[in-house]
């Protein structure tokens, strides 16, 4: 299994990876663009009311998610991790591709909102089998001295995905005037993420099955159910929980760090929207290449001791840094940010890797989408909802701080009850 050339672990690495790469850039891309669709498609008089009917189609898109990783899961673990893996992209490319093409509320009325949700709905259910599939595909042909950095090339891939939103949505508002974003501007964001998932199902169709599945792949034909199997299995239970609590810290962090926050420092701070755009971009190209040196050195070093410092350095710094980032100086921002990124870039790919290596063969795929993408959907999807009530509620701009401190105390109790498998094999 390990003996192979770099060819066919560039290949099994890369073909891997690029969906993921691919479905954050779509999934996400909404969430860059929320100012510019809440005008589209949730016209009020009151610009936070339509930013807010806005975000609340991007958390009902994070509430499907757990019901795509039992959907992709039972695929994975039945019918096998490239089926499934070829499945979720086409599930992602088709809404993708309507959105781009779906009419306004002034032209279509009602049924604008209502069909820009079910298609955010099918995205959800893509996504929600992607991400932690790329991740059980990477980690069962990765060496066990090497599982980490292998696995960690996943959110680094992710991290990718998001950029390539996040800077796509300041080329196009860069590109075209207010006028013409309105217009049909924001559109070539998704014909965009169409070709992407293209490229990527073509790339991945050619991809080898997991030798773990190959090795089980005859239990599974009498055995369709994975779900059960990890429900009732008491072992099984508390692994899921605890990917449940590591993920549920996960998605307040990403959710806050990367995807709220150009909308935080635009609406909230008054920065300009390209500035906004500008630091988000920057932050997530430095935790693109922090992931794979953490992830490296997350295969000699006790995991747990990584995320027991990341978690405390979360608790004790995060209202620091909100004042910094509440204080209106450009400077101060890109400092905090950067601290945050450093401290978060800790967390995710040795969370990750815990969470990849808590369930067998069997169940991983189900296990991890599952669990993985329930905690995201409760924690994540309600994010961007959460830190604006919580700024207009208590008046003060750097109270989300207090909910990234309450997520990173739960990671750190949950750190204690993790079964490190460095150098194992699973």
């Amino acid at each position: 299994m390990h003996t192979k050339t770099n060819k066919n672990i560039w290949h099994i690495i890369i073909g891997g990876t690029i969906g993921n790469l691919t479905e954050w850039y779509n999934f996400l891309l909404y969430g860059y663009l929320a100012s510019i669709i809440s005008q589209l498609f949730f016209p009020t008089q009151n610009t936070l009311l339509s930013l807010t009917l806005a975000f609340t189609v991007f958390a009902i898109s994070f509430f499907v998610r757990p019901f795509g990783g039992i959907l992709f899961g039972w695929i994975g673990d039945t019918y096998g991790r490239q089926r499934a893996l070829v499945i979720s992209l086409i599930m992602m490319a088709v809404p993708t591709f309507l959105i781009g093409c779906l009419p306004t509320y002034q032209t279509i009325g009602i049924a604008s909102p209502l069909l820009l949700c079910v298609f955010r709905i099918c995205q959800g259910l893509s996504a929600g089998g992607e991400h932690t599939g790329s991740a059980v595909y990477v980690a069962e042909y990765a060496p066990p001295t090497r599982r980490a950095l292998w696995v960690s090339t996943v959110p680094t891939s992710a991290a990718l995905g998001v950029l390539i939103s996040s800077t796509t949505a300041l080329l196009l508002v860069n590109s075209f005037s207010p006028e013409q974003l309105l217009s049909w501007g924001w559109r070539v964001g998704y014909w965009i993420g169409t070709l992407l998932c293209l490229i990527s199902i073509f790339l991945r169709i050619s991809l080898p099955e997991t030798p773990n599945f190959q090795k089980i792949q005859h239990k599974k034909l009498n055995k369709r159910f994975p779900i059960s199997t990890l429900i009732k299995n008491p072992t099984t239970r508390k692994n899921l929980l605890i990917v449940f609590c590591l993920a549920s810290s996960w998605g307040v962090f990403y959710q806050v760090l990367f995807i709220w926050m150009p909308t935080y420092l635009t609406h909230i701070q008054h920065f300009n929207r390209n500035i906004g755009l500008q630091v988000n971009s920057w932050c997530i190209l430095l935790f693109a290449c922090l992931i794979i040196g953490v992830g490296f050195f997350a295969d000699y070093i006790k995991r747990k001791y990584i995320l027991f410092f990341s978690c405390i350095a979360m608790i004790v710094l995060a209202y620091p840094l909100f004042t910094l980032l509440s204080s209106g100086n450009l400077l101060k921002v890109y400092i905090a940010m950067g601290i945050f990124t450093v401290i978060f870039s800790l967390y995710l790919p040795t969370a990750f890797v815990c969470m990849v290596e808590a369930f067998n063969t069997e169940i991983r795929y189900t296990g991890l989408s599952f669990g993985f993408n329930v905690g995201l959907a409760i924690f994540g999807g309600t994010c961007p909802l959460i830190m604006t009530w919580l700024i207009e509620v208590t008046g003060n701009n750097s109270a989300p701080a207090f909910y990234m401190i309450a997520a990173a105390i739960v990671a750190l109790l949950t750190t204690w009850h993790i079964h490190d498998k460095r150098g194992e094999p699973i």
